[in-house]
């Protein structure tokens, strides 16, 4: 069976495809964790994400920019929903970790505070401190 030129290209288009989905995808995520970490999304995410609707859906210009104003304002409003409930949220994972902590042995507990360390690293709310 001979591969075609055709068949070559398709094959580069599809793996570039991935590669440039799997770079947004990571930007995404970047940008999640930084959110939830407690910091706005920043002005930029929503060109991030108009440009990868733009790219799946083949806005208008008109279209593009109706969608980053709809995500901007979206995003504030997140933003300030999030900063209410973010408190609760930590108070809750907190709680959640002295519960654990309880029903674990010395050895654990600093096995355990020493993975709480490196989750706080990654985005969620840090341990609470004694």
């Amino acid at each position: 069976m001979s591969v075609t030129k055709t068949t070559v290209v398709a094959v580069a288009i599809l793996l570039l495809t991935f590669v440039a989905g799997f770079a947004v995808g990571m930007l995404t995520d970047h940008l999640l964790i930084l959110w939830h970490r407690g910091h706005r999304v920043p002005p930029f995410a929503t060109h991030v994400m108009a440009a990868r609707l733009d790219r799946h859906l083949d806005l208008t210009d008109e279209q593009r920019a109706k969608i980053e104003a709809i995500l901007e304002r979206r995003h504030q409003r997140i933003n300030t929903l999030w900063a209410g409930v973010r408190p609760k949220v930590r108070a809750e994972v907190d709680q959640t970790n002295a519960e654990i902590e309880q029903i674990l042995t010395a050895e654990q507990r600093a096995k355990f505070s020493k993975m709480r360390m490196r989750m706080r690293h990654q985005g969620p709310p840090p341990p609470p401190s004694h």
